[in-house]
């Protein structure tokens, strides 16, 4: 027995002694009435027989009626939360119902709906590299073109003379190809790196008819350059390697 029961126990056992100390008293000069076939003391106030004091003070009674009335609430509880899951699990977008919310004219990341312009490009702070990313899916990528001729073509395209920062290579690769991923953030920033990465032999900077190199530009800063074109931009370049 815990010695929250050995209190209740005492408290339960003093209020019983006290109980009957007041039946007793009153049981000299009271009048009884017969209530369900039993003759029970007519005492405003008292419903019940004398027995019902043993039950009351009775341990076991209480404990167990608490302990199945518990239980009782966390089968209730447990019924709730398994209810409120399964009615989540409906409202997750899939590749058969992108929208079960029947929101319409946006998108989602888990449950979060966001809002899409007239071609369906999710609309935020990266708008423009994601329409950019967009672009270079319908015109290079869906006719057979490479992602990497992709990135060259954007580093000189959109950078020119200023070259590009590695965060910008990175952010721009990260869109491309799903340009309605959830926003990019420094936690990104190790996304598609190994392709810039020597010691990984990354495609970016080495082989093919084109890579990436490193060139100082006209603000003295060091940024990437498409090889090809590196020669218009700066007079110093090299090499990743």
């Amino acid at each position: 027995m815990t010695r929250n029961e050995q209190q209740l126990y005492s408290d339960v056992t003093s209020i019983k002694e006290s109980l009957k100390k007041i039946a007793n008293a009153l049981d000299k000069d009271v009048k009884y009435k017969v209530k369900d076939n039993q003759l029970v003391p007519d005492i405003p106030g008292f419903e019940g027989t004398l027995d019902a004091l043993d039950v009351l003070c009775d341990i076991k009674t209480i404990t167990d009626e608490y302990s199945q009335s518990n239980e009782a609430l966390i089968a209730r509880h447990k019924t709730k939360l398994s209810s409120e899951f399964q009615k989540q699990d409906t409202l997750t977008p899939t590749s058969d119902n992108p929208d079960p919310a029947g929101y319409g004219g946006g998108g989602f990341d888990g449950l979060v709906e966001y809002e899409t312009d007239l071609q369906e490009i999710r609309v935020d702070s990266d708008h423009d590299i994601r329409s950019t990313a967009a672009h270079y899916e319908e015109t290079v990528l869906a006719n057979g073109g490479t992602k990497k001729e992709c990135i060259l073509d954007y580093v000189t395209n959109e950078f020119g003379a200023l070259g590009a920062r590695y965060t910008d290579i990175i952010k721009f690769a990260y869109y491309l190809g799903a340009h309605n991923s959830p926003k990019y953030s420094n936690s990104n920033r190790g996304y598609y790196s190994c392709a810039l990465n020597a010691k990984l032999n990354g495609h970016l900077i080495q082989g093919g008819k084109d890579c990436l190199v490193k060139g100082i530009n006209k603000e003295g800063k060091e940024r990437y350059f498409a090889l090809s074109m590196v020669d218009n931009f700066t007079d110093y370049y090299k090499r990743i390697a």
